[in-house]
């Protein structure tokens, strides 16, 4: 079961919402130091990341973001801030896109 849930509804279609994520990837390996790899499908792309104490899974759709992170033991006590900064960079991606929805 995962630690971190979040699902961000979006009305971008999935070619700029594979861009957005693109974005979110570049700023989470830069930023919090992830190790990311992106698999695309025909409907719904992947990007799996992982550090150490973190890993997880973001599907982008033409229609949602979806994360979900597994925290280790160390960082479950970093939890709301992990999660709260998550949500604040997949909102911000969002509404710059226009895709809030």
């Amino acid at each position: 079961m995962a630690d971190i849930n979040i699902s961000r509804p979006h009305s971008l279609g999935l070619p700029a919402a594979r861009e957005l994520a693109n974005k979110w990837m570049e700023g989470a390996a830069q930023k919090m130091g992830l190790t990311c790899s992106l698999v695309s499908g025909e409907t719904e792309d992947q990007i799996k990341f992982e550090r150490s104490g973190v890993t997880g899974v973001m599907k982008v759709r033409g229609d949602a973001l979806e994360l979900e992170a597994k925290l280790g033991m160390m960082m479950k006590a970093l939890k709301p801030m992990i999660e709260a900064e998550i949500d604040k960079n997949l909102t911000r991606l969002l509404e710059k896109a226009g895709g809030q929805g």
